[in-house]
């Protein structure tokens, strides 16, 4: 029997522009680096270091151009020194504005980061932990200029310190209960429309951007196997490395977001087994931490574990 696959890696999302924040210090944070070691993580990602007004840090650049709330922590130094005692790889997420992107302004968002980028090697350029960096402007096609955004904060990234980049972006391949139904629901994506999107990005990506790791809920669960071997082929044609981004959360639940359902998660990574680099998820302190604010995920951390241990594989049909 083939090792299962593991999660090696995870998000940290400290900015809290998407989920609830569990309003953890010093204490908690170390316990949860703890944590990762023990469960076998040997990467994590700041999905973001700040998201319009909100910053994990002091950032002069930022603050000159867009008015921000006053920063009480640097959570990407507690971050970094925490990964740094445990020889964890750290990859930093850049600015999001959540204006310009969206509008398509893709040269505004790339003017807001171009002195940022320098800024954040410069403050914490000397830990051994900080190991990429990390694109944090989540896209499914070609859209918003897109393409254009995301090799010119690459090559920014490259000016600076040349390590490599990561991005997680995601496949319109299914309907997501988390929109509501008051608004319309979006057409769903064939795979072949998948796959030609993909194609013209990674094309333009090549040399500049080292792993995609797709979101793994964005398509339905019975579609994954076969769009993440179509993916696998397109990284192999332009050099890129296929991670899976391994969404502990249930995008099948119309609240934002709760823990998956242990099934779920069994399902998704035998899916990806023999097929991706590596599995990183979103995340691991919300939805499969035992410290977690959610109860649930301490019992998702347990069916996990024996999930490791090879229980919890299909039965005969």
């Amino acid at each position: 029997m083939t090792e299962p696959l593991r999660i090696t890696g995870t998000f940290l999302d400290e900015v809290t522009a998407d989920i609830a924040g569990h309003n953890w210090g010093v204490k908690e944070w170390t316990q949860e680096f703890d944590t990762y070691v023990e469960a076998g993580i040997d990467t994590v990602i700041l999905i973001r270091s700040g998201w319009g007004p909100r910053l994990s840090h002091p950032s002069k650049v930022i603050s000159a151009q867009v008015k921000t709330i006053p920063v009480y922590m640097d959570m990407p130094e507690l971050f970094l020194s925490l990964a740094d005692e445990r020889n964890i790889k750290f990859y930093f997420g850049l600015y999001d504005s959540g204006v310009y992107w969206n509008r398509n302004d893709w040269k505004g968002e790339v003017e807001v980061n171009r002195d940022y980028i320098p800024e954040v090697w410069q403050r914490y350029g000397s830990h051994k932990s900080f190991a990429g960096w990390y694109l944090p402007h989540e896209t499914y096609d070609s859209g918003q200029r897109i393409i254009e955004l995301n090799t010119s904060l690459a090559k920014l990234c490259r000016q600076t310190q040349d390590l490599p980049i990561l991005s997680s972006p995601y496949w319109l391949g299914r309907y997501d209960m988390s929109l509501g139904y008051s608004l319309p629901a979006p057409s769903p994506r064939s795979l072949k429309e998948i796959v030609t999107q993909w194609d013209e990005i990674f094309k333009a990506y090549s040399g500049l951007i080292d792993v995609a790791a797709f979101q793994d809920g964005t398509v339905y669960e019975l579609e994954l196997p076969e769009t993440l071997s179509a993916m696998r082929e397109l990284t192999d044609k332009y050099g890129l490395s296929l991670w899976s981004n391994v969404e502990t959360f249930d995008r099948d639940m119309p609240i934002k977001f709760p823990p998956i359902e242990w099934r779920k998660l069994v399902h998704k990574l035998t899916s990806a087994e023999g097929i991706v680099d590596k599995a990183i998820t979103f995340e691991f302190s919300h939805f499969l931490s035992p410290h977690s604010m959610w109860p649930s995920a301490r019992h998702l951390f347990d069916r996990y574990q024996e999930y490791l241990h090879g229980e919890h594989r299909a039965l005969d049909q």
